[in-house]
């Protein structure tokens, strides 16, 4: 029997970069208005040219433990070993958008040519000329 693994990422900066234990199959649910979407996704890697490709081999609607258990069914067909899972949404998206658009915002502004703007200093009257 497969092992299941959870979805696991490393965050380089900004990205979230996952990387599978090849070759596997990745079972991902998430729900479409209130509904469950289960996909069942093949990875491998090709022994003469090293590239490593994927395919879906399973998408319908149905909740994350029917989808499990087709993907535990059919691991022995393809020679997997490892099944990683990912369930519902993920959380830290939205957090780090919010963060980031704080961040742009809060940033001094550039013109076009890309030098920095200053700001002029506000003065009590309109001066002659300006």
């Amino acid at each position: 029997m497969a092992t299941v693994i959870p979805w696991t990422t490393v965050e380089v900066g900004d990205l979230e970069i996952f990387t599978p234990a090849l070759p596997c199959l990745i079972v991902n649910t998430w729900y479409a208005a209130g509904e469950p979407v289960s996909t069942v996704t093949y990875f491998w890697q090709d022994e003469e040219t090293g590239l490593i490709s994927h395919e879906i081999v399973f998408a319908e609607p149905i909740s994350f433990e029917d989808a499990l258990a087709w993907a535990q069914d059919h691991a022995p067909k393809r020679g997997v070993e490892r099944i990683h899972v990912k369930h519902g949404p993920s959380t830290k998206k939205p957090a780090k958008a919010a963060r980031a658009g704080a961040r742009k915002k809060a940033g001094a502004r550039v013109k076009a040519s890309g030098r920095m703007k200053t700001a002029r200093a506000k003065h009590g009257r309109k001066h002659a000329g300006r």
